[in-house]
């Protein structure tokens, strides 16, 4: 506390009193709380503020902050936070901030016409199949407290994101990225049954889910352990393999795919040589990503993935302990996401037909 204090230049002795004018915090001011004391004081940073942020390891708050005192202890909740219109302290008037506002249906779509030309098709594709329509309804169950943006954008480079822009939570795919799906789709249907239609399909789902994935550990404040670049995965597979057997099975060998390339000569080639430097990236490398897929899939199902170890897709040793993952999985999900999901909402999205045609593949 005496370290924080000690950024701060202090305005006034006390914190303003209710009904003050002060009682606002401007601009790069701060609300400093004594631990011992419970004084509150009201400054401004000796330096640029967002220093600070850095310095102490500063984070975003949600839609408000509760910090209550008992006895000796100051709590913080991070959330929750009610205020009341015109005074009144009626229950029709009060409004509910946090996680009693969350709601449903908060999935906002955005086509950013491309700067390359070359994408246009891409562009005029996508909003013609209302794909990201499609995934505005598939997430429509989670309840938000604020909206979460999908966007397709060009990027001058393959790639997709999420991130908080301008304090809006948005999910962002590339042109560049599609195209890249595009190329690499296969000419005809693999030997393991997969169209190219449904290996466009898996791998546009899959980033997006993976990057939903981490927009929920934002919004939720869901706490991961590990890399998250993990966490999402596991995620965007979990989401996949809700969709039943037939179209799990397309989904996750559409995502599948995008790795295929680094273990098609895994019985030939068996040893894989990389730089050092490549394990110390926040993703797992592509045959990890691979293998991970694969057993989350035959984990939830063995009986519909028992082709993945019979074609040795996934090595037996490793599958061995798929049942065991997934349900590590499926504990998480339930404790830390399925409480903000609709259950009736969600019952309807699964038994929607969105698969038939996958005619995205031009």
């Amino acid at each position: 506390m005496r370290l924080v204090s000690a950024a701060f230049i202090l305005c006034t002795s006390s914190f303003a009193q209710a009904g003050d004018e002060r009682g606002i915090i401007a601009q790069n001011e701060g609300v400093l709380i004594d631990g011992k004391t419970f004084q509150l004081s009201l400054g401004k940073p000796k330096s640029d503020p967002s220093s600070l942020l850095k310095e102490f390891g500063a984070r975003e708050l949600g839609p408000g902050a509760l910090i209550f005192r008992i006895d000796d202890k100051l709590y913080i909740v991070d959330a929750p936070l009610i205020t009341y219109r015109g005074g009144s302290h009626s229950a029709d008037d009060k409004t509910i901030y946090g996680v009693e506002q969350a709601q449903t249906n908060r999935i906002l779509v955005d086509y950013v016409p491309p700067k390359n030309p070359e994408h246009q098709h891409l562009y005029e594709m996508l909003k013609k199949e209302r794909a990201f329509e499609t995934l505005q309804e598939i997430f429509s169950p989670f309840r938000l407290p604020i909206p979460l943006t999908l966007r397709a954008v060009g990027c001058d480079k393959v790639n997709a994101w999420y991130a908080r822009e301008e304090s809006r939570p948005t999910v962002t795919v590339c042109y560049e990225y599609l195209d890249h799906i595009l190329q690499g789709k296969p000419t005809m249907t693999t030997e393991s049954g997969l169209s190219p239609a449904d290996a466009v399909l898996g791998q546009f789902f899959y980033v997006v889910a993976h990057e939903v994935g981490h927009a929920m550990f934002d919004i939720l404040d869901v706490p991961v352990f590990g890399r998250q670049e993990d966490a999402a995965d596991q995620f965007a597979a979990y989401i996949m393999l809700m969709f039943g057997p037939d179209r799990a099975r397309k989904l996750i060998g559409g995502a599948a795919y995008s790795y295929q390339k680094y273990v098609m000569n895994a019985k030939d080639k068996p040893d894989v040589t990389l730089p050092l430097t490549a394990f110390s990236s926040t993703h797992g490398q592509p045959e990890e990503r691979f293998y991970n897929l694969l057993c989350a899939a035959y984990g939830a199902n063995p009986t519909e993935f028992a082709f993945l170890v019979e074609k040795e897709y996934l090595p037996k040793t490793r599958a061995q302990t798929c049942g065991y993952e997934f349900a590590v999985l499926a504990r998480a999900f339930h404790r830390a996401i399925a409480p903000s999901i609709d259950r009736e909402l969600a019952q309807k999205v699964l038994d929607m037909a969105w698969m038939t045609g996958s005619s995205a593949v031009h």
